[in-house]
């Protein structure tokens, strides 16, 4: 996977709520243009790192892989849980920002409580898997296969 594969997700998720200025410029009480704009660009890099975390969960799901730092994949049964609970956080605190906007706020505690319990178990099982993490392949293994 290439790095553009790999981080388009945060590109999306921004363009995506950079194309949607105008609706959530609308939900917003009247403020001074540059303000708005703050606002708009402050919502549009939280959905690019939830868009890339929800990237991150289902290579973790379904492909039972998550990357490590310095070349190494965290890979079986504990990838598989990390990205669902990687999938369940960015799900449940989509629900929770809705919950706040529509001012329900035991709801939207509740469930941003549990949001940030998984991710906070996600991100325990994946520090505690960087010792036993796999090297990937390196240049010099994937260029003598292709010799």
């Amino acid at each position: 996977m290439g790095p553009w594969a790999f981080y388009s997700p945060l590109f999306f998720g921004a363009l995506l709520v950079l194309a949607m200025n105008e609706p959530i410029r609308g939900l917003m009480p009247r403020h001074p243009p540059a303000t708005q704009w703050t606002v708009i660009a402050a919502v549009a890099v939280l959905a690019a790192l939830q868009s890339q975390i929800l990237m991150f969960g289902a290579q973790g799901a379904f492909a039972q892989v998550l990357p490590v730092p310095i070349g190494r994949s965290l890979r079986g049964r504990p990838a598989v849980v990390a990205g669902w609970l990687l999938i369940l956080w960015v799900v449940l605190s989509a629900t929770t920002a809705l919950l706040a906007v529509e001012q329900v706020t035991t709801a939207a505690y509740v469930t941003g409580g549990i949001a940030i319990a998984a991710l906070a178990v996600a991100a325990g099982i994946w520090i505690w898997g960087w010792p036993t993490a796999v090297a990937d392949f390196g240049r010099d293994d994937y260029r003598s296969e292709l010799d």
